[in-house]
């Protein structure tokens, strides 16, 4: 008999959103605030929520994932070593995961792959990526020559180097290597995104939109850095 299924483990790359109030009506506005400004990027995505305070309410979590997947969001689970909101998440129908390792150890692991892996050549895209076109370079860096254009979307699992404007949105790292990095000629984005850690253009200071920049993942945030050329 042919194989009808087969379970094996995987590492995948998640959103993860932490949450800081215990008020599910400003996290609500919070989240909607988000969403307006990137509307199509939170549409199917994969959630994992993160605590970072006391949850109270024994119905937060409930409200919350009733909230999210009314946002056509789809949360999947919670980190978290606290039994009280383990419960809630249990009623909430979330799967709970383990708090994240320390950042050094998850580091090594992209590393050692890609030794294993060998080196592999870059995808070059010579020229501009143009809005509804979605790139993916997988096992690998993508260097394109052009700008991306607002409603475009570049992913790699390595590096992404882009020689022209970047007005779309670009994934670096999106099978969850934290060391990939993201270089632009210029930055207007609409979304960059590196190991699952992303930053919306209205988030970007404005001081790192002029010039060539370079984005890495440094503590558990996007690190933007316009010196590199100097």
């Amino acid at each position: 008999m042919s194989k009808i299924i087969d379970l094996k483990g995987s590492i995948l790359s998640l959103t993860v959103l932490n949450l800081f109030s215990d008020q599910i009506d400003d996290t609500k506005q919070a989240i909607a605030a988000k969403i307006g400004q990137a509307p199509d990027f939170f549409v199917g995505i994969p959630i994992v929520l993160e605590p970072q305070i006391e949850l109270k309410d024994p119905t937060f979590l409930a409200l919350l994932v009733e909230y999210l997947t009314q946002q056509q969001m789809i949360p999947i689970g919670i980190r978290t070593e606290d039994e009280s909101i383990k419960e809630q998440a249990e009623y909430a129908g979330l799967a709970i995961f383990p708090k994240e390792k320390p950042k050094a150890a998850r580091a090594s692991k992209p590393k050692a792959a890609a030794e294993e892996a060998g080196l592999k050549t870059a995808m070059m895209v010579n020229g501009a990526v143009r809005s509804g076109q979605q790139i993916y370079a997988k096992d690998r860096d993508l260097i394109v020559m052009g700008p991306i254009n607002p409603g475009a979307e570049v992913v790699a699992d390595g590096h992404v180097h882009v020689f022209g404007k970047v007005m779309g949105k670009v994934f670096a790292g999106s099978s969850g290597d934290t060391s990939a990095r993201i270089f632009a000629k210029q930055l207007n984005p609409e979304l960059v995104c590196i190991a699952g850690m992303y930053q919306l253009s209205e988030d970007i200071d404005e001081a790192y939109k002029s010039g060539f920049v370079e984005i890495c993942l440094q503590d558990g945030k996007l690190v933007f850095n316009t010196d590199i050329l100097a």
